[in-house]
């Protein structure tokens, strides 16, 4: 069974289309989508809309939370605390209660999947180095555990206490005997690994494999939906930049 495995959407439906499309030629049987489905983009009822016509596999993150009421929004910067201002004003009733209802996880396959660090997913901690990557690999007892929230790529391969770092950015490896893993599946919608392409993550099973793909998107027409929606040009802006 192939799972395709998306994360930090944050409202740009460009993005996320063009991963839909990238998903299908593929050929993936499931999705699972591990939160910020909204936040920083201009579309996020169209993004809320087409990850829930994919599948009802769609963990929280800490921008869901925070449009639905649940973050404080002194944890986040000026520009993030605008968009999600924005975004609450653009989303209905019904939309913000989904985001609310998210849960932190799921578990299926041999594999873990959560927004951010999984020991205390609701703290909001990130999986960002080979120490994080350890720790949370030691918090979670399934082989694959995939994580998002950082908005950079890469995998980590265990055995015991040895850690090598298997993928960066994009690439496919095979799981060997013995090893677990830690993967962060980058951003579709918002990269920040100076890679400006959409990010996602292939798990297959039966294979044992995992691809992170990138593939490329209408980076000028999500540009001008922010600016056009009046929101702060930086989140425009950064999207060229994959920073």
């Amino acid at each position: 069974m192939r799972t395709a495995v998306l994360s930090d959407i944050h409202a740009n439906l460009e993005a996320l289309e063009a991963v839909r499309g990238a998903a299908e030629e593929r050929v993936v049987h499931r999705w699972v989508c591990l939160g910020d489905v909204v936040g920083y983009g201009a579309d996020p009822a169209a993004c809320l809309r087409t990850v829930r016509s994919l599948t009802d596999q769609v963990l929280q993150g800490n921008h869901d939370a925070a449009v639905a009421g649940l973050q404080d929004l002194e944890y986040f910067n000026g520009y993030a605390r605008e968009a999600v201002l924005w975004t609450r004003e653009h989303l209905d009733v019904e939309d913000c209660q989904f985001l609310a209802e998210l849960p932190f996880t799921c578990e299926r396959d041999q594999a873990f999947y959560v927004h951010a660090e999984p020991a205390d997913p609701g703290a909001w901690g990130y999986v960002d180095s080979s120490a994080d990557a350890a720790a949370a690999m030691a918090a979670v007892d399934s082989r694959f555990c995939f994580v998002g929230h950082s908005h950079r790529a890469f995998a980590f391969g265990a055995y015991g206490t040895r850690l090598e770092l298997v993928a960066e950015g994009a690439g496919r490896f095979e799981s060997r005997e013995g090893y677990r893993y830690l993967v962060n599946v980058g951003s579709v919608g918002q990269p920040r690994d100076q890679d400006a392409r959409s990010c996602f993550a292939i798990y297959d099973d039966e294979a044992g494999s995992i691809e992170l793909v990138r593939t490329d998107y209408d980076i000028s027409r999500a540009q001008e939906k922010i600016l056009r929606a009046g929101l702060p040009p930086f989140l425009a802006a950064r999207l060229q930049s994959g920073h």
